[in-house]
């Protein structure tokens, strides 16, 4: 069999880095609000070939009997049967004896669209195909709980996850690091295989909330981080220890940081090139999962519009605010001079008489002690992220109030970079109103 070329040299067991690959894949999927861009590559285990590669809709959908888009898994096995001149039902034939598929995402045991699922496919080829690798369990989107990884266990195929922390470390120590009014927060050092040391950060918390959370900033660092990653501490994982399922952790490379305000116009250089260089994978306003400002869940569910994204988000938060501490009778009148005045006056205007507002993918809760400077490089950094693709103003409503420490000094810097959004007479008042 012939591999295709231009694959990169993995050592033989290199299971990380197999999945680094796949991943590298997964983002060349197109991104849309009904899919997941997944990744996937196909082995031989034997001969430590890639026979393949693919990821979500590279390949057309338009094939007899599958009336869908294609995923990854099925765009690997498709490229092997058409290099062979078989119908995909044929690749068993072909198929080395001890191939290995990694995929970046369970593989799905259920399509909307009525395609055939990755889950039989690959039980179809059992005989060839023993062992799979996932990066992370689907989530439950659109299908609800994927039974895929039970279904292939149950059929005879290996499942394997490919561990978050490199093969072969050993833990060395845990310590308390940081604070955080939610969750407990540690340095966790390890001694890799050849007896090198390496640290990494961990966060964990407990419940189905925790777990929301957890999820959230692990999604909101991996987009701060591959727009800017310069930026952010690489994010690593997240997940549920094995052994007591209720606790979850957000697990990222550990960075060294002074606790000094950083240099204004370095920091602004780099947050206007995360809010520049961001796209909305939808071209609208929202972020794919839920996202939580300390503990309180986001509104994040996809708008056209800015000013329909936000007043939900308001709304919601006030409904958060009255269930924790009750109504109060200014409501009356406080509540529909907010969102039947002030919001339509102040966010109207960017987007009327031929304006338009970005979709830029901001921090979501930068105030300073979410920003330090790495000892190392001493360069800014940002963490614990809540993101949303947003008005790249909204960010700054952090900085209003007298106790923050980003002064007018990190605005004027911003905005030599990027300037205030038309009209700009309404720009404090905007200010203002994101501060809430």
């Amino acid at each position: 069999m012939t591999a295709e070329a231009s694959h990169p040299t993995i050592a033989a067991g290199d299971h990380k880095a197999y999945m680094e690959y796949a991943l590298e894949k997964a983002r060349l999927s197109p991104p849309a609000p009904t899919k997941f861009c997944v990744g996937a590559v196909l082995v031989d285990a034997d001969k430590n070939e890639i026979l393949s590669t693919g990821y979500s809709m590279e390949l057309p959908g338009d094939r007899p009997g599958d009336p869908g888009n294609t995923h990854a898994e099925q765009c690997c096995f498709i490229k092997v049967a058409e290099r062979h001149n078989i119908p995909e039902d044929r690749l068993g034939e072909v198929l080395p004896k001890n191939t290995v598929l990694y995929t970046t995402m369970e593989p799905c045991n259920e399509r909307l669209s009525g395609n055939r699922t990755c889950v039989d496919r690959i039980l179809s080829l059992k005989d060839a195909v023993k062992v799979v690798y996932v990066g992370i369990k689907e989530p439950e989107t659109f299908i609800g709980q994927n039974l895929g990884r039970k279904k292939l266990e149950d059929g005879g195929v290996i499942v394997e996850h490919v561990e978050e922390l490199p093969k072969g470390c050993r833990v060395t120590s845990i310590e308390r690091h940081g604070i955080s009014f939610w969750a407990n927060t540690n340095r966790l050092d390890v001694e890799l295989a050849d007896g090198t040391p390496l640290s990494f950060f961990i966060k964990v918390l407990s419940g189905e909330t925790g777990k929301n959370m957890v999820h959230g900033e692990y999604e909101s660092m991996k987009a701060i981080y591959t727009v800017s990653p310069e930026f952010a501490p690489k994010p690593i994982a997240w997940g549920s220890f094995t052994n007591t399922p209720d606790t979850h952790f957000f697990l990222c490379e550990y960075r060294e940081m002074m606790n000094e305000m950083p240099d204004p116009h370095k920091f602004a250089a780099r947050l206007a090139a995360l809010h520049q260089g961001s796209v909305s994978p939808t071209c609208r306003f929202g972020f794919h999962v839920t996202t939580y400002s300390g503990n309180l869940p986001q509104t994040n569910e996809w708008e056209d519009s800015w000013e329909v994204f936000f007043t939900k988000n308001m709304r919601w938060a006030l409904d958060c605010e009255i269930a924790a501490k009750g109504y109060d009778a200014e409501f009356d009148e406080l509540v529909p001079a907010l969102f039947d005045k002030v919001i339509p006056r102040l966010l109207r205007p960017l987007e009327t008489e031929g304006r338009f507002v970005k979709p830029s993918l901001v921090h979501g809760d930068l105030w300073y002690a979410n920003s330090g400077i790495d000892l190392e490089t001493n360069e800014p950094l940002i963490f614990d992220a809540c993101c949303f693709y947003a008005h790249n103003e909204y960010e700054f409503g952090q900085w209003r109030p007298v106790c923050n420490r980003f002064g007018p000094e990190y605005l004027a810097a911003y905005h030599s970079y990027v300037q205030i959004s038309a009209p700009e007479e309404d720009y404090d008042g905007r200010l203002d109103l994101y501060k809430l």
